[in-house]
C-alpha cells in the first residue's frame, strides 16, 4: 500500500495499544491545525479545550474496548461506566492535561456484586494501562483516578449506590464541587 504506516492500511499490523496512539495523534493533528491557524486565538481556545476532551473521551472508550478484549470474562460479568472528572469532564482539556475520571460498575445478571467488582477493577486497569503504557508509539496521557471516595485510599470501582453513600455520608464540599464537571466519557 505505500502508506506511512505499512501494507493492509494504515493501522492493521499495529497492536491496540499502538493503533490507539496513532490514531489519537492523527486526531491531535487535525486540532493543533485548527488552533494554530485561527486567526483569533481567544476565540477558539473553548473550542480547542472541547475538541480535546471530546478526543480524550473517545481514547477511553477505545481503550475500554482494549481491555474488554483483554479480559472478555470480566466484561461479561460488570458493566462499567467511566465519568469524566475536572478538565476532561467540564471539556476543558488542554495539551499536557492528565485526564480525571470516576469508575463506576454494576454487576450483569446473576454476577455478585462482588466477582462484578473485582472484574470492573480488572478492566479499569486494563484501560488506564491502555493509556499509559509506555510502547514504540509512546503514551497518550495518565489517567489519574485520584478524585474517586477516599481518593487512592479507596477502591478503584465502585457501584453507583456504594457512590451515593460515600457522598452522604463522608464527602467534602470540594467533592461535591467536583461532580459539577463530571460526565459519561466511557
Amino acid at each position: 500500500d505505500g502508506g506511512p504506516l505499512g501494507g493492509g492500511g494504515p493501522l492493521a499490523r499495529r497492536s491496540p495499544y499502538d493503533a490507539l496512539r496513532i490514531a489519537y495523534r492523527e486526531q491531535m493533528l487535525g486540532i493543533v491545525a485548527l488552533d494554530v491557524t485561527a486567526l483569533e486565538a481567544t476565540q477558539i481556545l473553548p473550542d480547542v479545550a472541547s475538541w480535546l476532551a471530546d478526543l480524550a473521551a473517545a481514547a477511553l472508550e477505545a481503550a475500554l474496548q482494549i481491555a474488554r478484549q483483554e479480559h472478555p470474562e470480566a466484561a461479561t460479568q460488570a458493566r462499567l461506566a467511566v465519568i469524566g472528572m475536572g478538565k476532561c469532564g467540564g471539556r476543558e482539556l488542554n495539551y499536557v492535561s492528565d485526564v480525571d475520571v470516576i469508575f463506576v460498575a454494576e454487576p450483569t445478571e446473576g454476577v455478585s456484586e462482588e466477582d462484578a467488582l473485582a472484574a470492573a477493577t480488572q478492566l479499569a486497569s486494563a484501560l488506564m494501562k491502555a493509556c499509559s503504557a509506555a510502547t514504540a508509539e509512546g503514551t497518550l496521557w495518565p489517567v489519574d483516578a485520584a478524585l474517586r471516595p477516599e481518593g487512592k485510599q479507596g477502591p478503584l470501582v465502585r457501584t453507583v449506590a456504594s457512590h451515593r453513600q460515600y457522598y452522604q455520608r463522608w464527602a467534602k464540599t470540594w467533592e461535591f464541587q467536583a461532580l459539577l464537571k463530571a460526565r459519561l466519557v466511557a
